[in-house]
């Protein structure tokens, strides 16, 4: 497959390289420090299911390019619509355009510029990051993915999806209600990331902390009362799946905007607990917990 990566940080470098290494012709688009050390060196992942560099196309935009097959859109939320720009002239009638980004709207925003007939929902499950410029370093999670059809079906194109993932020895999963499990991830995410990035600390000092631990609790519980508010799904039982979740976590375990703010980097904050704070306000909701995350790490997106 022609493949273009839109945003070759820890989850689409990950995704690219190893796309690439099973054959599949794949561009990668950076910026920045990291693409012009790709550009010189390549792009090595580490990771422990196997290290290598890949000796690919890499640049900062798709203009005459040919179109592409698959395009994966891997960038921070609030890029989702320049990257939508730049996937929008290499498009074909059957592009696949696939979303594994945090947040629930990002989605909509792609259908929007691209069209929804091109849009395919996924779910990553991954802690890897950019440890230095042209390298990304796989250092946790389970390392799958999930992805689906927005009007919740596994289509032909999803299964076809799946296979290459498979032949590039990704652990992937074609689903069924992508859009659930979007929301699902996004609980447990804005309890995560905003309390590892408030705080500064793992989680296992959060939960070892029963005030920080009460206040993880309230920002699991807010974002479920807005997804259920918006209908997406009952979500039964989900506060205590997300606790228990978090609690089997490895103590060290921080998160993607944890990572971000203690690298001097902008953060996904509007996307998470901001969304929350944001969702409250449309349906009336108290949101106190995320307020006070969103208060304090607004001056940093």
């Amino acid at each position: 497959m022609r493949i273009a990566i839109i945003g070759s940080g820890g989850v689409g470098g990950y995704l690219g390289t190893k796309l690439w290494k099973a054959g599949n012709e794949v561009v990668f688009i950076g910026r920045g420090d990291h693409l012009t050390a790709m550009q010189r060196n390549g792009l090595r992942l580490e990771s422990p299911e196997g290290s290598f560099t890949v000796k690919s196309t890499f640049t900062d935009n798709l203009d005459g390019f040919i179109p592409f097959d698959l395009i994966v859109i891997g960038v921070k939320s609030f890029d989702t619509e320049s990257a939508a720009k730049l996937a929008r002239p290499v498009l074909k009638s059957d592009t696949i355009v696939l979303s594994i980004q945090n947040g629930v709207e990002n989605e909509e925003l792609l259908a929007n510029i691209l069209g929804e007939q091109h849009i395919i929902g996924g779910v990553a499950y991954i802690f890897s990051t950019i440890a230095a410029p042209g390298v990304i370093r796989h250092e946790g999670g389970t390392g799958k993915f999930k992805f689906g059809e927005m009007d919740g079906t596994i289509s032909e194109r999803c299964l076809t999806l799946n296979e290459i993932f498979h032949k590039a020895e990704i652990n992937s999963e074609p689903i069924e209600n992508i859009r659930r499990l979007l929301w699902d991830k996004w609980i447990f995410i804005c309890g995560l990331a905003g309390m590892t990035a408030y705080t500064r600390k793992m989680i296992g000092k959060i939960i070892s902390d029963s005030e920080l631990k009460s206040m993880l609790n309230n920002v699991v519980q807010e974002a479920t009362l807005i997804a259920r508010a918006k209908r997406i799904d009952p979500f039964e039982g989900i506060e205590k799946k997300t606790m228990s979740h978090l609690e089997r976590l490895p103590f060290r375990s921080t998160s993607s905007m944890h990572h971000d703010i203690t690298h001097g980097k902008r953060i996904e904050l509007e996307a998470l607990n901001g969304a929350i704070v944001r969702f409250g306000k449309e349906l009336r909701i108290p949101t106190p917990a995320n307020k006070i995350i969103y208060n304090s790490l607004k001056q940093f997106t």
